[in-house]
C-alpha cells in the first residue's frame, strides 16, 4: 500500500512540476524599447539577438515594442501608454529618454544604455548598487573618452587646427556639457580652436551645416547625441562636398554615411548585453541589484574612401591602429 502512495504522490509531483514549467513557458513578458531616431541600429539588433538567443521568441512568450520616434517630445506619450498597459520592463536608449521614464514611470523596471555617467545624470546612486529602478550600460568608460576621441581626429588629420564641435544643447541630460568641458580643456593641448555649435533641434544642424567652409573650420566632430542620428547622413554628405573631415560617433557613420573616422564602443556587443539585464528583470531580479556596466571593447574605424575624397592622406601611424578600414 505504501508503494501505490509514493507512486501517486510521485506522479502528483512530476505533474506539478510539469505543470508549473508549461505555466512559465506560457508566459508572455511585455517590454517597451525607446529610442529617438531610427530603430536600425546595433544596440536594438543586438538586443533583439540577445533576447532570441536567451529563449525569448517574439510573439510566443515576448512582446517586444520598439518605440523609434524623430523627436523627445513624442516620447512622453509613448510612456505614458507604457505605464497604463503595465509592461514588464522598459530599454531606453539615450539619456534623454531614459529621463522622460524617470519622469513619467519611475516604477517600471528600466535598462537603459547612453554615454553619459548615470550617476551624475541622477538615474542610480552608485555605479555597483544602482538603489533605483534604473540600470544598465554606458557606451563611454568616463567622459575623458572625447578627448581621446578628438586626440585620434587630430592624428588623422595633422592639419587641422579649427573644429566645429555639435553637441546637444537641450539640457536634459548634463552630461553633454560634462563631454564638451573635456573638450575645450583638450583642444587647447592639441592646438585647436573649437567652433562650437549648440543644437537643440534637429534643424538647427541644418543652420549649422549651412554656416561653415573650408575657410572657417578644417573638421567637424560631433558629440554622441540620439538628436543627431537622423541627421548624421547629411553631415557627412555636407562635409564630403566641403572636403571636410568628420569625426563619427556610430560605425554606420563610417560604413554607410561616409564620415572620415570613428573610436567608439562596439554597440551591438552593447544592445546584445542588454539582453541579459531583461533577462534578469523578467526573471525576477530587481534593477537596483544589478550593477552598470561599462564597455571594455573600443574599436577605431577609418574610411580611405572619404579620405580621397576630401583630399586627405591618413598618416601611417595612424592607419596601422584601425580595427576595420574601409577602401
Amino acid at each position: 500500500m505504501s508503494k501505490k502512495i509514493f507512486a501517486l504522490t510521485l506522479s502528483t509531483m512530476i505533474l506539478a512540476l510539469c505543470f508549473s514549467a508549461h505555466a512559465q513557458q506560457a508566459k508572455s513578458y511585455r517590454v517597451g524599447v525607446l529610442v529617438v531616431g531610427s530603430s536600425d541600429i546595433p544596440q536594438i539588433k543586438g538586443l533583439r539577438d540577445g533576447l532570441k538567443e536567451l529563449g525569448y521568441i517574439q510573439g510566443k512568450n515576448l512582446a517586444l515594442d520598439v518605440s523609434a520616434k524623430d523627436t523627445y517630445e513624442e516620447l512622453r506619450p509613448l510612456v505614458k501608454s507604457y505605464k497604463e498597459k503595465k509592461v514588464d520592463a522598459m530599454v531606453t536608449v539615450g539619456g534623454t529618454a531614459t529621463g522622460v521614464v524617470k519622469e513619467i514611470a519611475p516604477e517600471i523596471p528600466t535598462v537603459f544604455v547612453f554615454g553619459s555617467d548615470p550617476v551624475q545624470a541622477g538615474f542610480v546612486k552608485s555605479i555597483a548598487r544602482p538603489e533605483t529602478n534604473f540600470t544598465g550600460l554606458t557606451t563611454r568608460t568616463g567622459p575623458e573618452i572625447e578627448g581621446k576621441r578628438l586626440e585620434l581626429f587630430h592624428e588623422a588629420v595633422p592639419t587641422m587646427r579649427r573644429v566645429t564641435v555639435l553637441y546637444n544643447a537641450r539640457g536634459e541630460n548634463p552630461g553633454h556639457m560634462v563631454n564638451l568641458e573635456v573638450l575645450r580643456k583638450v583642444g587647447p593641448t592639441l592646438g585647436l580652436k573649437l567652433h562650437e555649435k549648440p543644437i537643440k533641434v534637429a534643424g538647427d544642424v541644418d543652420d549649422s551645416l549651412r554656416s561653415i567652409s573650408k575657410e572657417t573650420t578644417d573638421g567637424i566632430f560631433v558629440i554622441s547625441a540620439s538628436i543627431f542620428r537622423s541627421r548624421f547622413d547629411k553631415i557627412a554628405a555636407v562635409a564630403i562636398q566641403k572636403k571636410l573631415a568628420v569625426m563619427g560617433t556610430a560605425a554606420s557613420h563610417v560604413t554607410e554615411d561616409g564620415a572620415l573616422l570613428l573610436y567608439d564602443s562596439d554597440r551591438y556587443r552593447i544592445g546584445h548585453r542588454l539582453a541579459w539585464y531583461v533577462d534578469r528583470i523578467l526573471k525576477g531580479t530587481k534593477p537596483q541589484d544589478l550593477p552598470v556596466e561599462a564597455p571594455t571593447y573600443f574599436q577605431l574605424m577609418i574610411n580611405l574612401k572619404t579620405a580621397k575624397q576630401i583630399g586627405l592622406t591618413i598618416p601611417p601611424n595612424v592607419l596601422v591602429r584601425a580595427d576595420k578600414v574601409i577602401r
